[in-house]
């Protein structure tokens, strides 16, 4: 398996913060991330640990560096 980075991790690479992270997750954005663990039984919350990929969350990364914003 490749590398993996936590969350706290590949926030700090970003610039962003966890909770940002998760939102994205909870909302379908940012990089394809695993779930580390058993499935938890149908009604309950998920608790698995979540791990970023190093060279997705890399390529993720640099697919979003910009140089400037284009006012529209």
């Amino acid at each position: 398996m490749t590398d993996l980075l936590r969350p706290e991790e590949f926030a700090a690479m970003i610039g962003m913060s966890p909770r940002t992270l998760a939102n994205w997750r909870s909302n379908g954005k940012g990089p394809k991330y695993l779930k580390i663990g058993d499935e938890p039984p149908e009604g309950k919350q998920d608790r698995r640990e979540v791990r970023y990929p190093r060279d997705v969350a890399e390529r993720w990364a640099l697919a979003h560096e910009y140089r400037r914003t284009v006012a529209r």
